[in-house]
């Protein structure tokens, strides 16, 4: 596995949590949407179907099923990213992956937080993940 392709599964949990967050997001405004879907209670004619608020709550119902089948997803990814990065035996470069990977954490604060400089890490990071056996 070459380094990018590396990088790449190495990334895709964090891919996998902003997708959930995404469809999060699309429940909400959903859920505003149908907020809005009022009965009209005139006796006056022209209305619509009297169908809107039933699909608003279909189209909730099916975005739902859409982010709880992404948390499963989200999960098993986390498992295999999580079993490569701890497959590595320093722990100090696991700990480097682990807050970049899992923890989604910029590299300016991993440098702070492990008193390195950003150089240093992403040097620490770089041979890190050459060194990485993915299967």
């Amino acid at each position: 596995m070459t380094y990018q392709e590396k990088i790449a599964f190495l990334r895709s949990y964090r891919q996998a949590v902003h997708r959930q967050e995404i469809i999060a997001q699309e429940i909400e405004e959903l859920r505003c949407q149908a907020a809005w879907v009022t009965q009209a209670l005139t006796g006056m004619p022209g209305g619509g179907d009297g169908q809107a608020l039933p699909r608003a709550v279909e189209r909730i119902m099916e975005t739902q099923m859409l982010l709880a089948a992404e948390a499963v997803r989200a999960v098993n990814v986390h498992d295999q990213v999580k079993a490569a990065i701890d497959g590595v035996a320093d722990p100090l470069r696991r700990d480097i992956l682990t807050r970049r990977y899992i923890l989604g954490q910029r590299w300016e604060r991993i440098a702070a937080d492990n008193n390195f400089t950003l150089r240093r890490v992403l040097q620490l990071h770089r041979s890190t993940v050459d060194r990485m056996e993915i299967a």
